[in-house]
């Protein structure tokens, strides 16, 4: 088994999508509902999305304005 694909399937049992996959808009959605107890912990909204779903990308992870890094998730990440 190679470590490609003990990522993938750790990425499907965790964010139930692999990395190639974009996230669906019902996915971001529930997220969404959920960040303001992300947010009390201090995260940035761009970080908490990164932190939850297992995305390493830093544009997005250190955006301090979240109509930005709602955009941004937007363009990149759903379909």
């Amino acid at each position: 088994m190679s470590i490609q694909h003990t990522v993938e399937e750790i990425m499907l049992a965790r964010y139930g999508r692999t990395a190639q996959e974009p996230l669906t808009r019902e996915a971001f959605a529930q997220w969404d509902r959920d960040f303001l107890f992300q947010a009390l912990q201090g995260q940035r909204y761009g970080q908490a999305f990164c932190n939850y779903f297992g995305i390493t990308d830093n544009i997005l992870f250190y955006e301090g304005r979240n109509e930005r890094a709602l955009d941004y998730i937007q363009k990149n990440y759903l379909r």
